[in-house]
């Protein structure tokens, strides 16, 4: 199969779905495969309005606090995977994965975060669609 810019648009046009699904879960065969999707929540983290430097012990508490809160998020079970970017020339800071119901439900979570509240981090957030079961190696 040749995948094309928009994988997650390819994949539910091959089974019928416009581009909002109003479903979280289904499944979708692909030759002598079928895939039991779910749809999650993509953040991407990105440089805030706010660079200014700050000093080691407020950049550390601040850190803290948003490791934190995405720790009690992960707990939760809400935050299925995360980590942050290596140096790049895109302000891209980090990714989270959320399993949640609804847009707003995340965007909620992200208000509460304290880099966010510091305007150091941004976010963006768009509907994804993975294989129930899919693990990293």
């Amino acid at each position: 199969m040749i995948m094309t810019q928009r994988p997650a648009m390819f994949l539910l046009s091959l089974i019928g779905f416009g581009p909002l699904c109003a479903q979280r879960t289904f499944d979708v065969t692909i030759a002598d495969s079928t895939y039991h999707m779910k749809q999650y929540w993509f953040v991407l983290y990105s440089t805030g309005a706010d660079t200014t430097a700050l000093d080691s012990t407020t950049s550390a508490e601040l850190l803290k606090a948003h490791l934190d809160h995405q720790d009690m998020q992960g707990k939760r079970g809400l935050i299925v995977m995360g980590g942050p970017y290596g140096a790049n020339d895109v302000n891209w800071r980090g990714l989270l994965l959320y399993d949640c119901e609804t847009r707003e439900e995340v965007e909620g979570y992200l208000r509460q975060d304290p880099l966010v509240k510091r305007q150091r981090l941004t976010y963006t957030i768009a509907p994804w669609f993975g294989a129930i079961g899919t693990k990293l190696p």
